[in-house]
């Protein structure tokens, strides 16, 4: 019995003690985009037996053992999760549905769409870790992302506006820029607006089908802007900073001053070997004002030139930093951010900050009301440098930039520069007008007793006109939006959006007295810009699955107003340069270039409607129609309509494809669509009225102001829309379940009634009259392709490449077989019917003259020209073309393009435990550029690209390519200035580590990751270019046009990035 007893005992204490080992957890389980309850999620308990799913409702139970156990969260078409249950008796679980190609949500006009559903050419852009690239802008950081859309960085100033194309160039004088559309409302600068941390995905829509829900904006293209909103779940807090610096990739291989004088008498020496020369000797080796030159570095200054390229550079720094908290619940989320970034230009007074602020609310009002609200206030300081880096560049070594102990007491003994003091700016007027002599570099003395100007400039030093010039802008922009969607009946959704753009833009350009040349009087211009855009956009949305027939009907109205305010103000002659309000200003500029006042509004109404229809997921066909009212044209002209059809066939939902387990998924696209463009100059239908003086009364009259009528270009009432007609036809495929998923597009456009500039009758008084009559075509191809190369517990390895091809053509220019355009160095650019917009045209080279005995010989052999300079020995060698035996403009040709063949981009990303590395490939293959450098004799002279291996003499005909210095014919006229313009780069590398997850929450964070990245850590140029940055453009003055593109001078040298990170979570 005793026994019996104490074993009683025994098994009541340890069913006690397992009673007391034991818990409940309980919970809801919600779909973390929606904010749903889940029914049906498995849930288990890591090493021990049963588990349990969650109810109707989302809730769940079940037991665990209280010594610390793990809950393992599973549902089909969602990521599973793990948590630890230790200290816990309540876990709530939001679980994020898993994207695949079939099921994943693209952004397209008013509404979204499955990406298994899409018949046009759509693609998305999503990288969660877009901040942490060293880009500035939104824009730069899709360079090379996605196929079809070409971003290039023509200059490299902070915060420089990139040029951007998608397929091609669709317009000449109604603007080839894509519509931007952020979340919802069309920003004219909507890339430069947008901070790259608030960004959620990027969609662009490249063919007719899925951007003429746009209408007359949308023959560009469209790029889509979503931005992040708030989840259902408890408040998350984020903190993001990086810092780095900037530096240049390479610089101009110039030559000091000494080196070029030791160049001349060096080549000097193996001239005078050439028997069939004369021997150089005098100015025949150097010129004087070079010998003083010489003489001022190596005598004054010691032997020590500046260096003028690193005057205008320095090591610029980069920050960022990037706050954000969200949260909420299914009646209400929320998210809310703020962000600083400062991105300093490599050159001095190059300065980028931006400060945005951003609010997102969604609210569920009611069951049937959803409100969302958005504002976006954001401002941006900038200053530009005021001088180009091409003027440092030319500037000579020997002169000082600022002057030392020796050169203030050599220029001081001139009454004129009695005052100049070391460590003041030294100009070149300083040195001139004095006696020079000294040692050469052959050692011979070299005596004058004449006065020579080293250097014969007024004009002041690159660097003392940067310090002395200021020219800054201060940007407040703010976008805000609130809709209303209201569910009428199941599948039926009335949403009204009304949203506002507003951009104020105030700068000032000040120069002070003297700053670019002695005398020049103090100069302020003060301009103001008010950009404000009103949207109202009023949508019914209907959608209704039934049996296998999928339905979804969008009708819409829109109505837009745009008004615009742009002043100016420029003053003159200040008491003080430090006092820079305009009131101080003795005198007011009056010219109508130099101060007025513009008014303009903008009117928009439009009515769209679109029908998506599927059945059995297989057979897609979707159909839009939109009609554009705009006040850009007369009445009569004011409507364009705007309808798109495509149709999709998803051939692994057949039958006959089920046993091929190797396809994931075949779907054939074809498109056809209309869009039009609007976005021409303002008041082309109607002629403004201008001042202009009349001569009134007897004799030769009395000058009376009065008006003219347009004095430019004359207006015509019967101008219209621009229209473009785009085919599109496209195939997906995946295969081996997702492992490689490709896109293929290709596609054809043709726009009409291009706005063009005419010739106007003489008699008319105005050159030039506006009218639709041209037509140009573009035709190309594009791949997108992605592969999850390996795919391992600890590692991961995933590939994205994109390559595009796109080719232009002119169809017709109305009357015209072809147009040529002049550029500022009397280069020419001809736009001809048949051939690619632009081509460069010019004189063929072969080579150079390499002696007069070779002139004598073409000539006697009949060849002669009416042109200057042509014969000339060490002279380019221009080509008779037409073998007329007359070199002249008829035998001007085709030199190149500056449409590349092709452009690409590749992306690795690779994962191992909590390290994780990816890098971006970038190219562009083809196309050629119009390098503007040599223009400069200072470039010729004295830079290594065109002065090595050069021609010398008969005997010495170097690689019989590169001319002597100035001589012979124009450079800028032929194909000798014509350079490759392909080049690949290390676009983007980022290297991080993330904490894991149980470290992180043990120091009570979510996550924490740190991060390096690099922008242009290589870079190389085709063989055969001679500048210093591929990329870079002129796009100001007589390049301020479509008509003319390709031409570069004095580039803003290639950035290099480098940048440090944190990434905090909590």
């Amino acid at each position: 019995m005793k026994k019996m007893l104490c074993l009683s005992l025994t098994l009541l204490f340890f069913g006690l003690a397992a009673i007391a080992q034991k818990k409940t957890i309980t919970g809801k389980v919600t779909n973390q985009l929606t904010g749903e309850p889940l029914q049906g999620v498995s849930i288990l308990v890591d090493k021990q037996k049963g588990g349990t799913t969650t109810k109707a409702d989302g809730t769940y139970s079940v037991v665990v053992n209280s010594g610390g156990a793990t809950l393992i969260f599973s549902y089909v078409g969602f990521t599973p999760q793990t948590v630890a249950t230790e200290g816990k008796t309540v876990v709530d679980i939001a679980m994020t549905p898993v994207v695949t190609d079939n099921n994943e949500v693209v952004v397209i006009g008013y509404g979204t769409q499955k990406k298994s559903h899409l018949t046009g050419a759509v693609s998305k852009y999503k990288n969660e870790k877009i901040d942490e690239t060293p880009n500035s802008r939104l824009d730069q950081a899709l360079q090379g992302k996605i196929a079809g859309v070409q971003v290039q960085n023509i200059s490299s100033e902070a915060g420089s506006d990139p040029k951007i194309r998608v397929r091609g160039i669709s317009s000449i004088n109604a603007g080839a820029n894509p519509l931007v559309v952020v979340d919802g409302h069309p920003v004219p600068d909507g890339l430069a607006f947008v901070n790259m941390a608030d960004v959620e995905s990027v969609e662009v829509l490249k063919d007719a089908a899925s951007s003429a829900i746009y209408g007359s904006r949308g023959a560009s293209g469209v790029i889509i802007i979503t931005t992040k909103s708030g989840k259902a779940d408890k408040p998350k807090y984020s903190v993001k900073f990086s810092t780095g610096a900037k530096t240049q990739v390479e610089l101009y291989p110039m030559m000091s001053t000494s080196e070029y004088t030791n160049l001349l008498f060096y080549e000097a020496a193996l001239k005078s070997k050439d028997p069939s020369i004369t021997p150089p000797s005098g100015s025949g080796i150097i010129a004087n004002n070079e010998r003083a030159a010489y003489v001022v570095e190596n005598t004054i200054m010691g032997g020590f030139g500046a260096n003028w390229q690193q005057e205008a550079l320095r090591n610029a720094n980069v920050r960022n930093l990037q706050i954000s908290v969200s949260g909420g619940s299914r009646q209400a989320k929320y998210f809310l951010s703020g962000g600083y970034q400062r991105d300093q230009g490599m050159m001095h007074h190059s300065e980028y900050d931006r400060f945005n602020l951003r609010s997102r609310l969604d609210l569920q009002l009611a069951k049937k009301v959803k409100l969302s609200f958005n504002l976006n206030p954001s401002y941006i300081k900038r200053e530009r440098p005021s001088v180009n880096f091409i003027d440092f560049v030319r500037f000579q070594s020997f002169l000082p930039v600022y002057h030392t102990e020796a050169s203030a007491a050599f220029v001081s003994q001139v009454a004129q520069w009695a005052n100049i003091k070391p460590g003041d700016f030294a100009q070149a007027r300083h040195f001139n007008g004095r006696v020079y002599t000294g040692l050469m570099p052959d050692g011979s003395q070299w005596v004058t007793t004449s006065t020579t100007d080293p250097f014969n400039t007024a004009n002041n030093s690159p660097k003392s006109v940067m310090e002395t010039r200021t020219i800054t802008s201060d940007d407040y922009r703010v976008l805000s939006s609130g809709d209303l969607t209201y569910n009428i009946l199941p599948g039926l959704d009335f949403k009204a959006l009304g949203s506002v753009y507003m951009n104020y833009t105030q700068g000032l350009d000040f120069t002070k007295r003297n700053s670019n040349r002695e005398g020049d009087v103090n100069r302020g211009v003060y301009s103001n810009r008010l950009f404000v855009d009103l949207l109202s956009e009023n949508t019914l949305n209907f959608s209704k699955l039934i049996k296998e027939h999928s339905v979804n009907v969008l009708a819409g109205f829109t109505a837009q107003k745009t008004t615009i305010k742009d002043e100016q103000i420029t003053g003159f002659d200040y008491p003080s340069d430090n006092i820079t309000t305009l009131n101080t200003a003795l005198q007011i500029d009056q010219a109508k270039t130099a101060t007025f006042n513009l008014r303009n509004q903008i009117g928009l109404l439009s009515y769209l409607g679109r029908v998506n229809y599927t059945y059995k997921n297989r057979y897609l066909l979707s159909a839009s129609y939109r009609a554009d009212g705009s006040s850009y044209f007369a009445p009569g002209n004011k409507w364009g309509s705007f309808p798109s059809v495509s149709l999709g066939w998803v051939a692994t939902e057949e039958k006959f494809t089920e046993k091929l387990d190797w396809l994931s998924n075949l779907k054939l696209r074809a498109s056809y669509g209309v869009t039009g463009n609007n976005r021409i100059v303002d008041f082309a239908f109607v002629d403004l009225l201008y001042a202009a003086n009349y001569p009134l009364g007897t004799g030769t009259g009395t000058s009376v102001l009065g008006q003219v009528p347009s004095r430019d270009i004359l207006s015509n009432t019967d101008i219209t829309w621009e229209r473009t007609f785009q085919y599109n036809g496209g195939i997906d495929i995946s295969l081996f379940r997702n492992a490689i998923t490709l896109s293929v597009d290709v596609y054809q456009s043709k726009t009409d009634q291009l706005l063009l500039r005419q010739a106007a009758m003489g008699f008319t008084g105005v050159p030039l009259a506006w009218n639709n009559i041209g037509r140009l075509q573009n035709r190309g191809i594009e791949f997108e392709l992605t592969t999850n190369n390996i795919k391992r517990k600890d590692f991961r390895w995933t590939t994205s490449a994109n390559i595009a091809h796109n080719r232009n053509k002119i169809l017709e220019l109305g009357e015209e077989a072809f147009l040529l355009n002049q550029g500022e160095r009397t280069e020419l650019y001809m736009n001809r019917v048949g051939d690619p917009l632009i081509q460069y045209f010019g004189y063929k080279t072969d080579g150079v003259w390499l002696s007069q005995a070779d002139i004598t010989a073409a000539q006697a052999a009949g060849l002669t020209s009416p042109l200057s300079n042509v014969f000339v020995p060490g002279g380019l060698k221009l080509v008779d073309v037409n073998g007329d035996k007359i070199i002249n403009a008829d035998d001007r040709v085709v030199t190149g393009s500056p449409y590349p063949d092709f452009n690409w981009g590749v992306t690795n990303n690779f994962t191992y435990k909590s390290f994780d590395l990816s890098f971006m490939l970038q190219g562009v293959q083809g196309g050629q550029l119009v390098n503007g450098d040599p223009n400069y004799n200072e470039t010729k002279r004295y830079n290594k690209n065109y002065n090595a291996n050069r021609w010398l003499s008969p005997l010495f005909p170097g690689d019989g390519k590169t001319p002597y210095s100035t001589v012979g014919f124009n450079w800028m006229l032929t194909d000798y200035v014509v350079e490759d313009a392909s080049y690949y780069a290390l676009r983007e590398v980022v290297v991080g580590f993330t904490l894991s997850e149980k470290v992180a929450k043990r120091v009570g964070l979510s996550s924490l990751r740190i991060y390096a990245s690099g922008q242009n850590l290589f870079f190389h140029s085709a063989s055969g270019y001679r500048g210093i940055n591929t990329e870079a453009r002129f796009t100001t003055g007589p390049y301020n046009t479509p008509l003319v593109d390709g031409y570069q001078r004095g580039s803003f040298p290639m950035p290099k990035t480098i940048i440090f990170g944190i990434d905090i979570n909590f």
